[in-house]
């Protein structure tokens, strides 16, 4: 299994990467602007997604033990 905290590193680091590589694939055409954008929000709200997910799982302990 492969931990949240590793899941949210490779998709932080696959965000920086397309933030980086978009704006020249933008303009040479290869790839659309609006698709750009939306790609990009798509995968900062992954990473928000999995930081909630990783922030509940760590609250689990202080609610008592599981049944």
């Amino acid at each position: 299994m492969i931990s949240l905290g590793e899941q949210i590193a490779e998709a932080e680091r696959a965000l920086a990467w397309r933030r980086q590589c978009y704006p020249a694939w933008i303009m040479s055409g290869t790839l659309d602007a609006g698709d750009a954008h939306s790609q990009l929000r798509v995968l900062e709200e992954i990473v928000r997604t999995l930081m909630r997910l990783e922030a509940e799982q760590r609250q689990l302990p202080l609610f008592g033990k599981r049944l």
